[in-house]
């Protein structure tokens, strides 16, 4: 039984935010439009109305040519945000329950794993798209062979499809 990846908050989530607080200000103008053309009291100047008078009365400009290609290129951005598809967190482990790791906990499992070994002082662990690449720091010379051992049982186990790189130092003493 398999669910769902896991997958990254979506681009287009924070663009909404953006465009929601930029359509949330262009209320509130808005609202202080009707307020003051409803209000006989006040007597405030207009936000919007130069704004509609320079616009009506717009005749063609040059700007007006690249202006429009970059709205076109803005809007072309905008359905990429709205259709790319989310990005991969997790990796799926072996098990009868759905069961997902992130890559970090992958790198820790597998040092915790290398630190196990007998002789092995250090270790630690770099995921590389489907490559594990682990440095182990010891007193032994062979610790490379049974490290190698030890992770390729757990990377099985799990069912991760990993391959392991083990690269050895020899602690100075």
């Amino acid at each position: 039984m398999t669910g769902r990846s896991p997958r990254a908050t979506p681009l287009a989530r924070y663009v909404a935010i953006i465009i929601g607080l930029a359509l949330l200000a262009t209320a509130i103008v808005c609202g202080r439009e009707i307020w003051l053309r409803n209000s006989t009291s006040i007597h405030w100047d207009s936000w919007v109305e130069p704004i509609i008078m320079t616009i009506g009365d717009a005749t063609y400009q040059p700007w007006m040519l690249p202006a429009g290609a970059v709205a076109g290129v803005l809007g072309t951005l905008l359905v990429w945000v709205a259709l790319r598809p989310r990005t991969y967190t997790h990796r799926a482990v072996r098990s009868e329950a759905s069961l997902w790791m992130r890559p970090v906990d992958i790198s820790r499992l597998l040092s915790a794993t290398a630190r196990r070994v007998p002789g092995v002082t250090t270790a630690a662990t770099r995921l590389s798209g489907s490559t594990a690449h682990v440095s182990v720091t010891g007193h032994r010379d062979d610790l490379a062979p049974l490290v190698d051992a030890a992770l390729a049982h757990t990377v099985s186990a799990l069912g991760l499809g990993l391959s392991v790189r083990v690269r050895q130092e020899v602690a100075s003493e």
